[in-house]
């Protein structure tokens, strides 16, 4: 236990670190739980080609993998003080850091999974709240936790305003990424899979009202929610 403690920057880090495993752990449960309640046959699952096809609504499997996905930013962000140490390489950190920005929206998009909700028997409809919920909220931390790792890394590095002002910039564009996600249903890896379509939609989007509504109120949402988040974190770091 020692030597893991020994990988995270702070021993906070590393006690927040097991609280997001703790979170996860609680959500998978509720979803197999559910899926017990709802007499689901795991057997029906028998490649991965049926797992898309049955990780629907019906079953709420889908939110495992948008909180897979979760942790994506929250790990390269935990290990970028690491290899920043053992590398030194500007176009490994800048890559990363790439990285990071595309996956960070991933994130706090299970709080557009909420959409999702609705009376579907024989699961109470408290149940299905309460695990939407779970997840949200687990998935709104793992995207606090990775920017404040990210905003630490540019503060010692620079200045308290750049850490602030890269914050500020990613939640934004974290807020837009959102939107492309849930309402143009863009993936993260589809810059590298279909850059010319998805730069098309962010073109236009970028010239209607409603997108531009979407973001604004997403950012306001995540900045207030980041702005409580790293004060407290703030006060049991230094």
């Amino acid at each position: 236990m020692q030597t893991i403690k020994s990988l995270f920057r702070s021993p906070l880090q590393f006690k927040l670190f097991l609280l997001m495993l703790g979170s996860t752990a609680f959500c998978l449960a509720l979803v197999g739980t559910r899926l017990h309640l709802s007499s689901f046959d795991l057997n029906q699952i028998q490649s991965t080609q049926d797992l898309i096809r049955l990780r629907g609504a019906s079953t709420f499997l889908f939110l495992v993998w948008n909180l897979f996905l979760a942790w994506i930013p929250y790990g390269i962000a935990l290990f970028l003080e690491g290899s920043y140490r053992y590398f030194q390489s500007r176009w490994i950190i800048g890559l990363m850091l790439i990285s990071w920005l595309l996956f960070f929206p991933n994130a706090p998009y299970i709080l557009t999974d909420l959409l999702h909700l609705r009376s579907r028997a024989p699961i109470p409809y408290w149940y299905d709240l309460m695990l939407l919920i779970s997840f949200a909220w687990t998935g709104l931390l793992l995207g606090f936790l990775s920017l404040y790792e990210v905003q630490v890394f540019f503060r010692r590095r620079f200045n308290n305003w750049v850490s602030w002002s890269v914050s500020f910039s990613a939640i934004v564009l974290c807020a837009f990424g959102i939107y492309l996600g849930r309402f143009l249903r863009w993936n993260s890896w589809d810059i590298l899979t279909n850059p010319q379509g998805l730069f098309q939609d962010i073109f236009l989007s970028m010239q209607l009202s409603g997108p531009l509504q979407v973001t604004l109120i997403l950012s306001g949402f995540l900045l207030m929610g980041y702005l409580t988040f790293a004060t407290l974190i703030n006060e049991r770091d230094h």
